[in-house]
């Protein structure tokens, strides 16, 4: 059996007798209860295997109780588990942690007492977008699919994106032949958008969310549904690890998503579990997009993903509005006047769609008098200001400027040098006087608007659905948004104003200000994939990720050191670092290729365990004991821009 602990010193197969009362009664997935430390303690985990000859020569302590009263995780699901967490130096329970829903009691009988036979599927498989009409799929086959912007239109009575339509015509193609199909999204507005789809088609009693928006006892009772029957399942990043009766096809959405970086142990993407899991079934994989990442553009590459033939059934009119950036005192202009003109056009159409870089009111600050970057005097993060007429506040800690002063002149001025989304909020409002403007951001969560004439000033990721779509889109802030230090600065851009664009109505135009030498021609021509096909042709130069692989290793500065020297010997293996953190820790890097993956893990996770078994405790007595720095490894981390 498989322990639910955290400890990475246990995971591993524990052999434990069935007592006489239970024989018969437990079977491989049964949730159980058994004794450690001589049976002082007790600790849960699941059944893998049952045998009549034991595999341990000592003696073997009885498993204490049956917690569940059916089995909960299918072999494939443990399986699955095992194999992320090799892949990434983890831990198998860590890996179920987040596949198997919290167990509910009253939930477990009434699932237990209700369950009924399965009615299969009969309804008809709805038709898919025209614009995939070349979109044919081979049980088995993996697939990478290119996404043209959808024919929104306010002549059609229900609009829901080409992307959608699609995959609710894969998914009940595959409901049709008894498989099952799950669909993983990046966030809620996804999920929202699909399920109010599915709902409206024959599809609406063979479906079921796993996300945490539901309750605990609703995730359960469709934990335990998707244990017996195929269905349709609809979640987040999790959702690629759901167990699925018979399954069939995995599509996975906007892969290039930072959403879908699991932020806990063993930190694995869901992209990666859903290539795992694809060797492991045989199921169909699809990975669409209306950006291409670069990790889905190597396997392109490699020939593992098929390219899906797309026929794009209209194109967006793009305006790069770079030319048109200064004023005519030769200032520079925020919003140009083309794009304003156009905006003003558009409201007698329906709403239009502003997006900016940043939410609040100024999001940097700088110093009135040597006009250096404004910043905390506690912790060095930036200051903002979140509202009109509110004190500066550091946006890592929170804490409020009001006392603040320049280390360098002395100056008490702060001067904002960005608008937020508040402030274009303003200044929109004295553009277009009597039009109502909503905002949403972080701190407005707006999902859908309808096609009155509004204008709505969004932030990337958080803009609205509009009914019909939108007549017009103006896409702000490009310098500031390509000038983000980080590897991936261009590649989010890129993604987002994709799925900003379309948004938008078939006969609308979409302003965009500094898109640049690069990104501009490749809105303008829709061709996402010949750009990353370029990106990853630098990448392969330089020797960076995707083309390679990266681990990263946190802990004591002594022990981080000792891990990186002592590496096993690996072909074209770069490591970077240590670095020293500030709190006695440090971070390092390991650069390999994809075939060393499997013995760097190894080699990883016994250090980790060597780390946790070896560490002590701080004393309890001592009120200022230093915390202990435990070995913390990740792999294909991706914020290796820290460093």
């Amino acid at each position: 059996m498989l322990l639910d602990t955290p400890l990475p010193q246990l995971d591993h197969i524990f052999e434990y007798r069935v007592p006489e009362h239970l024989i018969g009664q437990i079977s491989p997935g049964f949730k159980v209860s058994v004794p450690l430390r001589g049976g002082s303690r007790f600790a849960e985990g699941y059944v893998t295997a049952v045998s009549d000859k034991a595999e341990f020569s000592g003696e073997l302590q009885s498993v204490n109780k049956l917690v569940s009263s059916i089995p909960i995780v299918l072999p494939e699901t443990l399986e699955l588990a095992r194999q992320v967490a090799d892949r990434q130096a983890g831990s198998a329970s860590d890996v179920l942690r987040l596949a198997v829903a919290p167990r509910y009691v009253r939930t477990e009988k009434a699932f237990v007492a209700n369950r009924a036979e399965r009615i299969p599927f009969t309804g008809a498989v709805p038709a898919g977008s025209e614009d995939f009409k070349g979109a044919e799929l081979d049980f088995g086959g993996r697939y990478a699919l290119h996404v043209p912007p959808g024919k929104n239109s306010p002549r059609e009575p229900e609009s829901f994106p080409n992307w959608v339509r699609q995959f609710i015509h894969f998914a009940a193609s595959e409901l049709s032949q008894d498989r099952s199909t799950i669909i993983s999204v990046p966030d809620f507005r996804d999920i929202d958008l699909l399920e109010q789809a599915i709902t409206a088609s024959t599809l609406a009693t063979h479906f079921i969310r796993v996300d945490a928006r539901l309750s605990g006892q609703e995730r359960y009772a469709n934990y335990l549904r998707s244990l017996s029957e195929p269905l349709v399942i609809l979640g987040n990043r999790s959702a690629v690890l759901a167990p699925a009766q018979n399954l069939g096809l995995i599509v996975v959405w906007d892969d290039g998503d930072h959403n879908f970086e699991e932020p806990l142990a063993p930190y694995t993407h869901s992209r990666d579990v859903a290539l795992i899991r694809q060797t492991q079934t045989d199921c169909s994989l699809i990975f669409a997009s209306h950006t291409r990442s670069l990790e889905v553009q190597r396997l392109v590459d490699l020939g593992w993903l098929t390219e899906c033939d797309v026929f794009p059934s209209h194109s967006m009119h793009v305006v790069l509005t770079d030319a048109d950036h200064l004023s005519e005192d030769g200032t520079s202009a925020r919003i140009p006047a083309q794009a304003l003109l156009g905006a003003k056009k558009a409201l007698e159409k329906g709403p239009v769609l502003i997006q900016v870089a940043s939410p609040g009111f100024a999001p940097a600050m700088v110093c009135g008098g040597c006009r250096e970057r404004a910043r905390c005097l506690s912790c060095q993060g930036p200051l903002h200001v979140a509202r009109r007429g509110s004190v500066a506040s550091c946006r890592w800690c929170g804490q409020m400027a009001s006392t603040w002063s320049c280390t360098g002149c002395g100056s008490h001025v702060l001067r904002p040098v960005a608008a937020g989304s508040e402030r274009t909020s303003d200044e929109i409002g004295r553009a277009f006087p009597g039009v109502q403007i909503i905002v949403a951001d972080g701190n407005h969560t707006v999902t859908q608007v309808s096609d009155s004439p509004v204008i709505v000033i969004a932030t990337p990721g958080a803009e609205p659905r509009a009914q019909h779509g939108y007549s017009a889109v103006l896409l702000l802030d490009g310098e500031r948004l390509r000038g983000r230090e980080a590897m991936r600065a261009e590649e989010d851009v890129l993604r987002n104003w994709s799925n900003t664009i379309a948004l938008a109505r078939t006969d609308s135009t979409i302003y965009i200000t500094g898109a640049g030498p690069i990104l501009g021609p490749t809105l303008l021509e829709w061709s996402q994939p010949s750009w990353a096909q370029r990106e990853l042709a630098d990448r392969h130069s330089l020797k960076l990720p995707p083309v390679v692989r990266v681990a990263s290793v946190t802990g004591a500065h002594d022990v981080v050191t000792k891990t990186c020297d002592e590496l096993p010997l690996l072909t074209g293996s770069k490591v970077l670092g240590p670095v020293g953190l500030g709190d006695g820790s440090a971070r390092a890097l390991i650069m390999f290729e994809y075939k060393d993956g499997e013995t760097l893990a190894s080699y990883l996770r016994s250090c980790v365990v060597r780390s946790a078994t070896r560490s002590k405790k701080p004393s309890t007595g001592n009120t200022h004991a230093q915390r202990v720095l435990r070995l913390r490894v990740r792999f294909d981390d991706p914020d290796i821009d820290a460093l």
